[in-house]
């Protein structure tokens, strides 16, 4: 018969035993904020022309930036840029930003959070700071092969892409574009172009559960201070595909095929929160009940070591 894990702690270490337990238990929970407004932030805050593979920065993330399970980041591929990339006024900035080139390859790095399970009638806000840069060829698409960053479920049975926000290869212009399920056939496209320097925030309304298509909003260089109205998007999708369940980011950045160049996209202030001011703010807040169970700890600890100080008396 299997030993009561909290029952053997306290046996074996009283109050500090069932302490440490209920830390590990906290902390392998992989605790996701139900309330908070910035769950995750990403400011590159590395060292001018480090890799970024590895690296931990930022909070409210699980794990360092790694290579994609389907992709690659070769060497070289995935560095730091000097330097704070401009946003609107009024939206804070800190540290540098990221370089993702397809030179050397094609280009995936991803990070994981928490998973956003996207409860009906809640939202989800993406954020980044990007432009596309490269090798430009005479077309109407200037910048035919893709970059974009989405959102994965890791889970899920047959397109883990749920929702990107760039630009697909081979698409018909070059501009900022919703890409639903990761598939170019299902992009939408804004009037921005992808070239240009800009802000992007996605709004995710999520409408029920995965069987039920969900709606999204881009927005081009909002006001950080003021919420725009969805009247206001520059592009959207809407009760087409299912957005739940995300829980890893991933950067797409093509190399060269054919006659296309490969990509570059610069991208900076990445954020993933449950409401829009959270796409303005720089602090990862934990979620109340994580919270008030390291304040029990704490009252908990401070017992202890009272009941300790008697005994030894």
């Amino acid at each position: 018969m299997n030993a009561n894990p909290w029952l053997t702690a306290r046996r074996r270490g009283g109050v500090g035993g069932l302490m440490m337990l209920a830390v590990c238990g906290l902390i392998g929970s992989g605790m996701r904020p139900a309330t908070a407004a910035l769950l995750s932030y990403e400011p590159f805050d590395y060292t001018v022309g480090s890799n970024v593979l590895g690296q931990t920065g930022g909070g409210g993330w699980v794990g360092a930036w790694r290579a994609h399970a389907g992709g690659a980041v070769p060497a070289g591929s995935f560095v730091t840029g000097t330097g704070s990339l401009v946003g609107p006024a009024g939206l804070p900035t800190q540290g540098n930003h990221a370089i993702v080139s397809g030179e050397f390859g094609t280009t995936q790095p991803a990070r994981d959070y928490a998973e956003v399970a996207g409860a009906a009638g809640s939202r989800l806000y993406y954020s980044y700071i990007g432009q596309r840069l490269g090798t430009p060829v005479v077309a109407a698409n200037e910048y035919p092969r893709g970059a974009n960053a989405g959102l994965f479920d890791t889970t899920h049975p047959t397109r883990p892409e749920r929702v990107g926000v760039g630009n697909s290869s081979n698409a018909a212009t070059n501009v900022w574009s919703i890409i639903p399920e990761g598939s170019g056939n299902n992009r939408v496209g804004s009037t921005e172009p992808f070239s240009n320097l800009a802000w992007q925030v996605l709004r995710i309304d999520f409408v029920g559960d995965s069987s039920t298509p969900d709606n999204a909003y881009l927005f081009i260089n909002p006001d950080p201070a003021v919420e725009p109205d969805i009247s206001a998007a520059a592009a959207q999708s809407i009760g087409a595909f299912d957005f739940t369940n995300t829980d890893f980011l991933r950067a797409f950045v093509g190399n060269t095929s054919g006659s296309s160049p490969y990509a570059v996209l610069i991208m900076d202030e990445i954020r993933l929160g449950t409401d829009y001011a959270a796409m303005s703010s720089t602090q990862v807040v934990p979620e109340p009940a994580f919270g008030l169970a390291i304040a029990g700890l704490g009252v908990a600890g401070l017992v202890y070591r009272r009941l300790r100080s008697k005994a030894s008396d």
